[in-house]
C-alpha cells in the first residue's frame, strides 16, 4: 500500500463514510462511530454486509480472513474502523 504514513482510525472512519454512501446511496444515514451497521443505522443485512467488505477491501487493496467477518467487528462504524486500523498498520510492517 502507498500511503505517506498510517491512517488514523478518523481518516479511516471517514474513508467508510464515503464508501457506505457509495455503496448504499438510498441510505440517508448520518454515520458516527457509534452508529450501528445492522440493528438501526445502516440496518445491513448479511448480503449488505458483504457488499461493504468487498468494497472496503476494494478500496484499502487488502482482503479480510474469514474469521474478522463477525459482528462485533461490524458492530458499529467505529468498531469497524478498530478492526480497519490494525489490518492497514499490520500490512504496513
Amino acid at each position: 500500500m502507498t500511503m505517506a504514513g498510517p491512517k488514523t482510525r478518523a481518516d479511516i472512519e471517514d474513508d467508510l463514510r464515503k464508501i457506505a454512501a457509495e455503496v448504499f446511496p438510498r441510505h440517508n444515514v448520518d454515520l458516527r462511530s457509534d452508529t450501528p451497521l445492522f440493528n438501526g443505522g445502516l440496518s445491513l443485512n448479511s448480503t449488505q454486509m458483504i457488499e461493504l467488505t468487498l468494497a472496503f477491501e476494494s478500496f484499502y487493496d487488502i482482503e479480510l480472513e474469514p474469521e474478522l467477518l463477525t459482528v462485533e467487528n461490524f458492530a458499529t462504524l467505529g468498531s469497524l474502523a478498530e478492526l480497519l486500523e490494525d489490518q492497514l498498520n499490520d500490512s504496513d510492517d
